[in-house]
């Protein structure tokens, strides 16, 4: 092994976080993406192997082990101090500047869609409450880096099988209880204790003995688990062996802890509003059950002061009604606004100021089989690729909420190709006519019988821009095509064992770099499964040298190569590079924003939005 602390260059300290994180539900796009905020690129290729494969990928054709990383060099690992997150929310981030006079009373009203079962996410990770309620020892911030938070460092000893945090001593419970390293050896130890019947205590199975513990093992007993208060200010964590990634896990809500006064004194019933006891940014004041809850800062939280929000109110609105909630302000902050809707959005003359859209990093894209008819002809392929407008689409169809794609790497990614290829892409009714003379469908006819498009079962916007798509190839070519709608997974597997004509098709990206959309999507040499059915050998030459080339410029034009290869082919037909929005008053600011610039709503890794809102008076 070498160095444990670059755990992401290490394979089975990947597959262990890889396995921690499956106990708590979380999908391999979020695996990826904290692993790549660690490590990089090279860290995510990785990691993809570590669990099997892309979360676009048929769960029956893993990802070969043969698939090289590309030249990214990762990030050294630091642990931040104090100093770097003692006077913002989430150092390294940034979010939009306030502009305008701040409302007297700091009021954040979003919407919630069901009852709360609990707030012990202690005990039950999947309560339903809101985890501003309570901190963990670290956090996320936008980019899914942890920072300190409760603990204000920590350092590992030489192998990373021990670890010390090191909490602050200037944070309180709600109560004014000091919040110390007792609070969390209880609250893990509370989690893996059998007794407690938490579903997701395997989260914590790093910590020596934990699993022996919890699995009632003889002769284990919880002062046998491996973490230990050395003072009120002193956490040790000892672990089954070196685990450089630990931090990470510590940051994450399953890792919340618990008030044990109230526990003991109350049971099931600590986290009801008059019994609640919090050492998060915010508290629990009101829950009103069925009907919704009401969070207040917690004054006595570390970093209360920088956090403006004085209350937050969470009415319970199903997804359906959401959006007329918003309208009628009775909510601020819709995070996933309806689809359904953006039309009405985008040519609002209020609603489009607050329409808010985020690059969901990804390619829809047309695959034409060539071991079918009619797409083992070229020229049909390539007439195809000439009968779509993707800008109709884009502005017509989705309402905005794309860009056109010609090339597989969308835009915002490393090695983004900013040609389009026209000669291949342009949308020209008379070339992709042209085209079809000397083939068995000159003047559109001939046809095979019973032609269809297939698309596994997604939202209503991807069906409407496939329907655009057999459209616009019925109306250029006559190619009488009908849509065919299936059930994911079933049609995922169709897909992998290459037994669809053409397929209508998406892939999110899983890590930021062409390794993952040109390679791992289209390299056909993979030992263990093949997305798609076309294959060049020197498309494989060149995306397989492009993953070991370190100089930039050569890289870039190895994919560029390659990527002209499979349109000159007319392998793919790339259509549009997906987002989607939220709606945010405009007199809510400063909302949190990642690196690139996009908003960074509250979701299953970042969860600390609220510390960044200001209410402007209105």
């Amino acid at each position: 092994m070498g160095d444990p602390l670059r755990w992401w260059e290490d394979p089975e300290q990947l597959a262990l976080l890889w396995q921690r994180l499956q106990a708590i539900k979380v999908d391999r796009r979020d695996f990826l993406r904290i692993v790549t905020a660690a490590g990089g690129a090279s860290a995510a290729a990785l990691a993809l192997e570590a669990c099997g494969g892309g979360s676009n990928a048929s769960p029956t054709a893993p990802l070969s082990a043969v698939t090289p990383p590309p030249p990214v060099t990762p990030t050294p690992v630091t642990v931040p101090t104090a100093a770097a997150t003692a006077t913002a929310p989430a150092a390294g981030t940034t979010a939009t500047q306030t502009t305008g006079e701040l409302a007297a009373t700091q009021v954040l009203r979003v919407s919630v869609e069901d009852e709360p079962q609990s707030f012990d996410f202690n005990k039950d990770l999947y309560c339903g409450g809101d985890e501003a309620c309570f901190a963990m020892l670290g956090m996320f911030n936008p980019d899914n880096e942890v920072v300190p938070d409760i603990a204000e460092r920590w350092e590992p000893n030489q192998d990373a099988s021990v670890w010390t945090f090191h909490i602050r001593k200037n944070t309180y419970w709600s109560n004014g209880d000091p919040v110390t390293a007792h609070d969390y050896e209880w609250s893990w130890k509370r989690q893996l204790d059998p007794e407690t019947q938490a579903s997701y205590a395997a989260f914590l199975y790093d910590i020596k003995n934990a699993q022996a513990f919890n699995n009632k093992k003889p002769g284990v007993s919880k002062d046998d688990v491996g973490v230990k208060a050395l003072d009120d200010y002193t956490l040790q964590v000892t672990l089954e062996g070196p685990r450089g990634y630990f931090p990470v896990l510590a940051a994450y809500i399953a890792a919340a802890p618990a008030h044990r006064p109230s526990v003991e004194k109350y049971g099931d019933k600590w986290t009801e509003a008059s019994n609640i006891v919090c050492n998060g940014p915010f508290k629990l004041v009101e829950w009103k059950h069925e009907q919704g809850f009401v969070l207040e800062k917690n004054d006595k939280y570390w970093n209360a002061k920088n956090i403006t929000l004085q209350r937050i109110e969470r009415p319970i609105i199903k997804p359906d009604a959401a959006f007329l909630a918003y309208q009628n302000n009775e909510i601020d902050i819709l995070y996933r606004a309806p689809l359904g809707q953006l039309q009405r959005v985008q040519s609002d003359p209020q609603l489009s100021k607050e329409f808010h859209r985020y690059n969901l990093f990804g390619t829809w894209y047309i695959v034409p089989d060539p071991n079918f008819e009619p797409y083992n002809i070229k020229e049909v392929r390539l007439a195809m690729a000439h009968s779509i407008n993707r800008d109709v689409i884009v502005r017509d169809v989705l309402k905005g909420l794309a860009t056109p794609a010609y090339t597989m790497t969308p835009p915002g990614i490393p090695f983004y190709i900013e040609d389009r290829f026209d000669q291949y892409t342009k949308y020209d009714p008379d070339l992709a006519r042209s085209l079809l003379k000397g083939t068995p469908y000159e003047g559109g006819k001939n046809w095979p019988k019973g032609m269809t498009m297939t698309m596994r079962r997604e939202g209503d916007a991807e069906k409407a821009a496939g329907e655009a798509v057999i459209a616009m190839l019925k109306d250029v070519l006559g190619m009488p095509l009908q849509l065919e709608v299936g059930e994911p997974n079933e049609t995922y597997d169709r897909m992998w064992q290459h037994k669809i004509p053409l397929m209508w098709v998406r892939w999110y990206v899983d890590y930021p770099d062409p390794a993952n959309t040109m390679f791992q999507v289209w390299y056909s040499k993979q030992t263990s499964g093949h997305r798609h059915s076309w294959s060049n050998p020197q498309y494989d030459q060149l995306v397989l040298q492009a993953s070991g080339e370190t100089d930039p410029a050569k890289r870039l034009e190895l994919y560029k190569k390659a990527q002209e290869i499979q349109l000159a082919d007319g392998a793919a037909i790339y259509v549009y590079n997906p987002w989607n929005y939220a709606l945010v008053k405009p007199w809510i600011t400063n909302l949190p924003k990642t690196k690139s610039g996009d908003y960074a709503a509250k979701w299953n890794i970042f969860l600390r939005d609220y510390d960044y809102y200001r209410v402007l008076k209105h």
